[in-house]
């Protein structure tokens, strides 16, 4: 009886490029899914279609469904970034990884529904507990998979970057205080809750910041040591 070589595991699961390909792919779908939450009005339901006024009534813009799909979508972009930073520094892959890198995916495929539940329920404090949830989920799983590619000694040294790493670290902070601000204005004035969360636009701009401020103070300690 032939025997078979024993496929080694590392040659028997995707690859890095695999892992990103898929990760794109469903961004793009996620994307795509966040924009269906603005309805158009339908032009039978207007009283008078050529009036400016009452198109805006019938859009029923509140803030609500717009700022959650504008949070929304930059929290997708910054994320797919951050987990590309990730990724690209990596010199091996394993099983781990993989599942890793799925438990990122179902906490981002999660983000249209939460989005539109927040959008069309902005003045319910158990949807937007919901949508906050979902964000952090999103950013722990993000810093799972570093952290489990850190300690299977999955990252190359030569493209690693301390300063992206930290960068990523800063956002993953401040993601989960904005969220946690956002949740506890939500359960005492939910209509001020949606104006807290448009802190996300200004959040990878102010992670930069922070980094390189952190990243100057270590050099210039380094450079006055003895």
């Amino acid at each position: 009886m032939t025997i078979l070589p024993r496929i080694a595991d590392e040659e028997s699961i995707p690859g890095i490029d695999r892992l990103l390909a898929l990760t794109d792919g469903v961004v793009a779908i996620a994307l795509t899914l966040l924009v269906l939450q603005l309805q158009v009005p339908a032009r039978d339901t207007i009283d008078n279609a050529r009036s400016a006024s009452e198109l805006w009534k019938a859009l029923g813009v509140d803030g609500g469904e717009l700022t959650s799909y504008l949070v929304s979508f930059v929290v997708i972009a910054q994320f797919w970034l951050v987990h590309h930073r990730i990724l690209r520094t990596m010199r091996g892959h394993s099983e781990g990884l993989a599942w890793r890198n799925f438990a990122f995916l179902l906490t981002l495929t999660l983000m249209p529904f939460t989005s539109e539940l927040m959008g069309r329920y902005s003045d319910n404090p158990l949807a937007i507990t919901l949508f906050g949830i979902n964000l952090v989920a999103i950013s722990l799983t993000t810093q799972w998979i570093y952290i489990f590619a850190a300690g299977h000694d999955l990252l190359s040294d030569a493209r690693r970057s301390q300063y992206e790493e930290r960068v990523g670290q800063v956002r993953a902070v401040l993601t989960v205080a904005v969220t946690s601000l956002a949740l506890v204005v939500a359960w005492t004035d939910t209509g001020a809750a949606r104006y807290v969360w448009l802190l996300f636009l200004v959040v990878p701009v102010i992670g930069s910041r922070i980094a390189a401020r952190i990243e100057t103070k270590q050099n210039s300690g380094q450079s006055t040591g003895p």
